[in-house]
């Protein structure tokens, strides 16, 4: 597939995204999260993002997380189309980060040998489908990250967040070589693992 075709595939997803008016709760993607959370050990690594704009509201998710007693860190957008985590805990002062509208926590910043012993990686995305391809806004930060990560040893469970009507049947995105699938789907209506 042409890079011109998935622009065309992410761009229905970005339009459709900016159309959305409310409907699904911070509280249901927490409550979907639960049995995908059960079998976390307290004190278990976990990176989750912090939702900006009309993306899946991740507030209560990360508080589920904090009160769970795990260390949770958020990505930071660096130079170089490059991702850095910052650890997180509720009432975090946010600073404005790389791009307008994404905030980020004040701060140390990770890089890969500090987040090595991640247990969970709950990332971003505009779209996945069944064989855990993900869509995501075209900049390539996190599938630059999972590779490196991968490369590294890192065996986390990746799990994609998105609206429900963002998980697609298999064979509906786009992917080519540097893509990283997914081993998950988070969205309100549930957690789902996918087959690859």
């Amino acid at each position: 597939m042409t890079d011109d075709m998935k622009e065309q595939v992410r761009s229905r997803f970005k339009q459709k995204r900016r159309e959305l008016r409310g409907g699904e709760s911070a509280q249901q993607l927490a409550d979907a999260a639960a049995p995908l959370l059960q079998g976390l050990e307290p004190g278990s690594m976990v990176s989750c993002y912090l939702s900006a704009g009309t993306e899946p509201d991740t507030s209560a998710l990360l508080g589920a997380l904090a009160d769970a007693g795990h260390t949770v860190v958020v990505p930071v957008c660096e130079p170089g189309h490059q991702l850095s985590w910052c650890p997180w805990t509720p009432g975090a002062a946010l600073v404005p980060g790389l791009f307008p509208g994404i905030p980020e926590p004040a701060g140390p910043r990770w890089n890969l040998p500090e987040i090595m012993e991640l247990n969970l990686l709950l990332i971003p995305a505009l779209a996945v489908s069944e064989d855990g391809t993900r869509m995501g806004k075209g900049g390539g930060y996190y599938d630059r990250f999972l590779t490196r990560y991968r490369a590294a040893g890192g065996a986390a469970p990746v799990v994609a967040v998105v609206h429900d009507h963002e998980f697609v049947p298999a064979g509906s995105l786009p992917a080519d070589a540097l893509d990283v699938p997914v081993d998950g789907v988070l969205r309100p209506g549930g957690y789902t693992r996918v087959a690859r």
